[in-house]
């Protein structure tokens, strides 16, 4: 009866986070319409298909076809320079969000990794 406990406590707890946000992502295959960048380095890229599968809940209307960057680290850097290859080409970009909204504090997905197609 025991080992059933811990059975049944570690599906309940495991149940449980699969219906947060912590596991929300989103994922995008378009090409780039456009590309910001602030005075403080962070960045999105906007695509011509809105963020799709899972967002999470954090993305407002206004966003939903943007994945943010930062580009103050060596990631972000090489997601601009993606963005702007794609952007000059009209290359199709497969992206996929973090699930996080931390960049531009709390209103567009944060960029997880990306493939120029």
């Amino acid at each position: 009866m025991n080992g059933f406990r811990k059975i049944a406590t570690t599906a309940i707890i495991l149940a449980g986070l699969t219906h947060t946000d912590a596991f929300a992502a989103g994922f995008v295959s378009g090409t780039v319409v456009s590309v910001r960048v602030d005075q403080t380095g962070h960045g999105m890229v906007f695509f011509s298909q809105a963020v799709g599968s899972a967002p999470p809940s954090c993305v407002i209307s206004a966003y939903a076809n943007a994945l943010a960057f930062d580009a103050n680290t060596a990631g972000g850097k090489a997601v601009l320079a993606l963005a702007l290859a794609a952007k000059a080409t009209g290359a199709v970009i497969s992206a996929s969000g973090l699930g996080t909204c931390a960049i531009f504090s709390s209103f567009v997905e944060d960029w997880d990794y990306g493939v120029a197609q």
